[in-house]
């Protein structure tokens, strides 16, 4: 599963920078919000109440019953929005006898319940609209297996509205555009399993430690395709001109995994090792359905290979559908996705999705093939998928690129943490979507590389392996993981799991180090508060640099809140790095003087290690001091920057520029010429045209006009910008053929300039635009949208302030419903 706003949101390039800037020179208010003051009451001697104290023991579901087998047949009723279905399933008690049976059963019309062996015969049964419990004709003893058969009428409208941040809604069943009345929008049905809404389209054992295998036999248009698990058995015409497609599955996965899909899509073939690996997308980008997905088989490949274990499925497809309520799903063999991947080729030249594939891809061995046995062991399908992502970025894009995602996934765990500090795996919880957040995603994936960076490669490596062998077909808790890691390296790993996995919070350090008789000494404070979090048992790699740039790396051991370790050492260091991997969760405040700084931006490898380097150099703002004011070293130095290998560090050499007052910047006006027109990075060059506009637009409009019709939108966009910030004429008379993009660079400059130029007549465009973009699109237009009401007619700002109410109250996420209620205040 991948939350809609899960890590780096992805929410465009472009409005990043215009958010700072106008066209004409005319300053916006900055937004204020007021903080209110709680009073602090402090009682002494009473006990700091926990999770444990205040939210209830979330047990496994116990097992009275092993569930071995589904047979679905379904049809859809399109105008009611309903799906008749006939369910089979075979069962046997799980130990005890058992002369009952309770199934999940959500919100169904129940029309007969009955046994179909060992004999045939009608069943008595209750029903309360959540659970069907049935009386069996006997009792049945764990040798026994007997079969039911239900039909029934699931009804997924009709259920209480429910979900949350990271699955909008749970009722399972989903009819997009069933009355075909939105030109703009095809008519699908999607399901959505996880967390228990499996049972609001079929009867089942609604529980992740329950698994049995699958047959689907699915009814709809002969137009559509259907899709779902397993292999394709037949598909058969019928003489209605509808079609029925057999799915099955003769690998057993746990029931949130089941999926249909119903829709109209372009497949496009691709394969791995024999096996069907297929993208399915709306028709209009089929063209880019290689590009968005094409890594798949290398993904498929690498995986396999890395964990000794083989894809263990059948086959791979990957379906993109509309109004998804999450971001992405790993139903087994066929993972679903949201619209925002269905991009162009443009779009992909600015960014791309390899992580969100990653993610579900990797799910199918954590989480499909091994399955957390309750949703408090939830890390262990999330945390394992959150850092497939670090492990494939590492491999096809290389080390820095992998870091970098991996820091931009730890500041959305410590976000969090200012409001949320909970056990990674943690058993006491209000409702099980609460599992679904950065600590079972973003702080999870950075744990597990923390695991990775103190047993070696080979080791973690290995012991996933096993972890998979051991596991395979089953559900396993946290402990599992623990054992197999034991197993391969011979040590016994509760200090780490109990910390980690099992204790909240994470490590807040400063560092610092001196060099005196003949030794180094590392000074380590841990300065997280030991009544709430714990007080780390921390390996520490130092590495050591001598004067002639050699370097050494030693590993030392942090156990106390205040230590200093000594590291015998003949001659002074040069430099030393603590942590030079970057890889303890939390914060590290590191302390050492100015040269170090500078010689670790020289001598670092590692792209986070010279990225803290320059942040320290250039810090002096912070005291009011321009650190490049009389100061020709950290002018050279800014020159190395704007020419690093790694895209991060050019663009924070770019943004010293907004930051601080740079006499001259025309000294740099090659490196930053090189930038705007060929920097490998779109995001790097879209942000230096705006740097060049800022500084002197006039004087590098050759740039803006070579680049606005350069393959990324964001670098197009942001020379959009800038000519019109000019008005420069040839741009302004190609407006309307920018007019029709679709993509948010292009639109918010347009949207920038049609409302700073008070260009009444474009209310049209902008309720196109923002009535046809995506949800992230929508989240990016609302504010200008907003503003451009402020001038148009009272008709029209009338209309408008529907398209807004209607935002505010339909949008599946909280976050742009609010920002839609916003807007509509500020136009009262």
């Amino acid at each position: 599963m991948n939350s809609f706003f899960r890590s780096a949101l992805a929410l465009g390039l472009i409005s990043t920078f215009i958010g700072c800037q106008t066209l004409f020179g005319k300053k916006s208010e900055s937004s204020k919000t007021t903080d209110s003051a709680q009073p602090v009451i402090t009682v002494e001697n009473e006990k700091v109440l926990t999770d444990k104290d205040t939210l209830p023991y979330q047990a496994s579901y116990t097992r009275l019953h092993d569930l071995l087998h589904t047979k679905l047949t379904v049809a859809f009723d399109w105008q009611k929005q309903q799906m008749n279905g006939t369910a089979e399933l075979i069962l046997k008690p799980y130990f005890y006898d058992q002369k009952e049976i309770v199934l999940d059963a959500k919100g169904f019309d129940i029309h007969e319940v009955s046994l179909l062996k060992p004999s045939a015969k009608t069943l008595v049964y209750s029903y309360d609209k959540k659970k069907l419990t049935i009386t069996l004709d006997k009792t049945y003893t764990q040798k026994d297996t007997f079969e039911l058969k239900i039909r029934y009428t699931a009804k997924p409208n009709e259920l209480p509205k429910g979900g949350s941040a990271a699955i909008t809604e749970d009722k399972g069943l989903y009819f997009i555009n069933a009355d075909g009345k939105d030109p703009k929008k095809p008519k699908q049905i999607w399901t959505q399993g996880e967390t228990e809404a499996a049972s609001c389209w079929f009867p089942t054992i609604d529980a992740p430690n329950e698994r049995c295998t699958q047959e689907m036999f699915i009814t709809a248009e002969d137009k559509y395709t259907i899709i779902s698990n397993g292999e394709l058995i037949y598909s058969k015409k019928n003489a209605d001109g509808t079609k029925t497609v057999n799915w099955k599955m003769t690998k057993p996965h746990a029931p949130y995994l089941f999926m249909m899909v119903v829709g109209e899509f372009a497949e496009v073939k691709d394969s791995w090792r024999g096996k069907e690996v297929n993208y399915y997308v709306e028709k209009a980008y089929e063209p880019y359905a290689k590009a968005i997905f094409g890594n798949t088989p290398e993904m498929l490949e690498f995986y396999s290979t890395r964990l000794n274990y083989d894809y263990a499925w059948n086959k791979y497809y990957q379906v993109v559908v509309r109004d998804y309520v999450s971001g992405a799903m790993e139903n087994t063999t066929a993972s679903v996705f949201m619209e925002a991947l269905q991009v162009d080729d443009r779009a992909l030249a600015d960014d791309n999705w390899e992580t969100i594939v990653a993610h579900e891809l990797f799910h199918h061995w954590f989480g499909d093939l091994v399955t957390c046995e309750s949703w408090s062991n939830l890390p262990l399908n999330e945390s394992f998928a959150n850092y497939s992502e670090y492990l494939w970025l590492e491999h096809k894009f290389g080390k820095d690129e992998a870091d970098y995602h991996s820091i931009d996934e730890q500041d959305g765990y410590l976000g969090e943490a200012q409001t949320k500090q909970v056990d990674l795996v943690r058993f006491h919880y209000k409702e099980r979507e609460d599992m679904f957040d950065a600590h079972s995603y973003n702080k999870g994936g950075r744990v597990l590389h923390m695991l990775r960076n103190y047993v070696g490669d080979e080791a973690f490596f290995k012991s996933l392996s096993v972890y998979l062998k051991k596991n395979q077909f089953t559900s396993v808790e946290i402990h599992n993981l623990r054992l197999a890691f034991e197993e391969v390296t011979g040590e016994d790993l509760n200090w780490f799991f109990n910390q980690w996995f099992l204790d909240k919070g994470h490590a807040d350090l400063k560092i610092s180090h001196r060099y005196e008789a003949g030794n180094l000494i590392v000074k380590v404070k841990q300065d997280q508060d030991p009544s709430t979090t714990p007080i780390y048992k921390l390996p520490l790699d130092v590495d050591i640099y001598d004067v002639q740039d050699n370097k050494v790396r030693k590993r030392i051991w942090i156990t106390k809140a205040n230590e200093e370790v000594k590291i015998p050492l003949a001659t002074k260091p040069k430099l030393v790095i603590e942590d030079p991997e970057y890889q303890i969760l939390g914060t590290v405040e590191r302390s050492k003087p100015t040269e170090e700084w500078y010689a670790q931006y020289s001598l670092a490898t590692n792209y986070l290690a010279r990225l803290e380097a320059i942040e320290n150099i250039f810090q002096g703002g912070t005291e009011g001091v321009n650190p490049f004011e009389n100061n020709p070293k950290n002018r050279e130095l800014l020159h190395s920057i704007l020419k690093d290998s790694f895209w991060d560090i050019r663009f924070n050499g770019l943004a010293l520029f907004s930051k601080f007052f740079i006499e001259n910047p025309s000294e740099y006006a090659s490196e930053m010429e090189t930038i705007a027109l060929t920097d490998s990075k779109a995001l790097v060059r879209a942000r230096c045209i705006f740097l060049l506009n800022s500084l002197d637009g006039a004087k590098y409009k050759t740039v803006f006009d070579k680049s606005i019709d350069a393959k990324p939108y964001s670098v197009a966009g942001a020379s959009l910008f800038a000519l019109l910030s000019q008005k420069d004429s040839v741009a302004i008379a190609r407006l309307p053929e920018f007019e029709k993009y679709n993509n948010m660079n292009i639109i918010i400059p347009l949207a920038v300039y049609f409302t700073e130029s008070i260009d009444v007549s474009k209310y049209q465009w902008f309720k196109n635009a923002i009535t046809t973009a995506t949800d992230r699109g929508v989240y990016q237009l609302l504010s200008y949208f907003g503003t451009y009401l402020t001038l148009v007619t009272a008709e029209e700002k009338k209309d408008g302030i529907q398209v807004l109410k209607e935002i505010s109250e339909k949008n599946k996420h909280e976050v742009i419903r609010e920002a839609a209620k916003a807007q509509l205040e500020s136009l009262k």
